[in-house]
């Protein structure tokens, strides 16, 4: 099969014919269509994340991506839920065993047993992927292949931080939640979803173009990084702040505007080398602040995102519709951060 391979980190990805993978034992193939790009993937492709990085090469796992849509074409043995011709998605989530305490308290995201796509399996920049009976995703006949692609992360993944707000926050509708990052390829699904679920949206992020996007997306305030703080505290502050940008001055930011007794919940991974998180329990525990820390999402929470979708309260922006022959320039171009919105490759 064709596909985009990391032949050295960093550097341009070598498109070539690979062996194709098989279904295993509770797998699915999946022939894909399309794959989502994901700022997940820019990291990876650099060998900016140090765990992923070694558990890829212990494993050699070097095709990226895991946001892909396609037809199954293969079952493994016990399969009995997926058949031959659907349409799933490949996600991050690629296995977990759902017997783990961890499965079994409602968080598979954590699940020490767990297999990634693109880290402990090779990812969606192919032809042809596997993923297990579990976590392959069932797409609405209404949806559009490269539609449907980001949600697989992007669209979940934002869908599951807004989501906390009410799970592990208690917060109601009708509070300000500051999405940091607002118009990244995370942050301009969360400021919909947001608003969808009735919250009251002041996105952040940088430059006129990004602060006039995340308008457009429905944030009922739009900053630039530089006025954030000021304009957010005339607010009397936000109830609580998202954080999708991956930098620690994102983080610094949320926790001196979100007010008394809120939370900041913990999306965006900024490279090890800019710190911990500036805070301190001392600060924590006078602030009453609540750190929550959030991941991909899994089964039910795609179905309530597919369900905003159809109803016209969530979509995409694609900047960017391309193949695995322009996939390095769109990985650098994102890495750049010069276009908003979402990139999809045909496959």
């Amino acid at each position: 099969m064709r596909a985009a391979v990391v032949r050295e980190w960093g550097k341009p990805l070598v498109i070539e014919e690979v062996p194709p993978p098989h279904a295993g034992a509770g797998d699915v193939r999946v022939r894909l269509r399309v794959s989502g790009v994901c700022h997940s993937d820019v990291h990876q492709w650099k060998g900016g994340w140090p765990a992923e990085r070694a558990v890829m090469e212990s494993l050699g796992i070097r095709i990226l991506g895991h946001e892909g849509v396609g037809v199954v074409d293969e079952l493994g043995a016990g399969v009995t839920r997926v058949r031959i011709g659907d349409r799933v998605g490949v996600p991050w989530m690629n296995s977990w065993c759902g017997s783990c305490d961890v499965c079994l308290t409602g968080y598979p995201q954590w699940c020490p047993n767990s297999r990634t796509t693109s880290v402990s399996v090779n990812g969606t920049f192919a032809e042809l992927a596997t993923v297990s009976e579990r976590a392959a995703v069932a797409i609405p006949a209404s949806m559009d292949d490269a539609d449907a692609a980001p949600l697989m992360c992007a669209g979940v993944t934002a869908y599951g931080a807004v989501r906390r707000l009410a799970s592990e926050l208690r917060m109601p509708p009708g509070k300000i939640v500051a999405v940091v990052g607002g118009a990244g390829g995370l942050g301009h699904y969360a400021i919909q979803i947001a608003r969808a679920l009735g919250y009251r949206v002041a996105g952040v992020d940088v430059g006129p173009e990004r602060v006039q996007f995340m308008a457009t997306l429905g944030a009922e305030w739009a900053f630039d990084v530089s006025e954030a703080k000021a304009e957010i505290r005339k607010l009397g502050g936000a109830d609580a702040s998202l954080v999708f940008t991956p930098k620690i001055a994102g983080y610094e930011l949320a926790l001196k505007v979100t007010r008394l007794v809120g939370g900041v919940v913990a999306v965006g991974i900024p490279d090890p080398s800019e710190g911990p998180l500036p805070v301190t329990p001392s600060s924590l525990i006078t602030h009453g602040t609540r750190v929550i820390p959030t991941s991909v999402g899994v089964t039910h929470e795609f179905d309530e995102l597919f369900r905003l979708y159809d109803r016209g309260l969530v979509q995409g922006h694609l900047a960017r519709r391309g193949t695995l022959d322009d996939l390095s320039r769109t990985l650098q171009d994102m890495a750049e951060a010069k276009y908003v919105g979402r990139a999809v490759v045909a496959l």
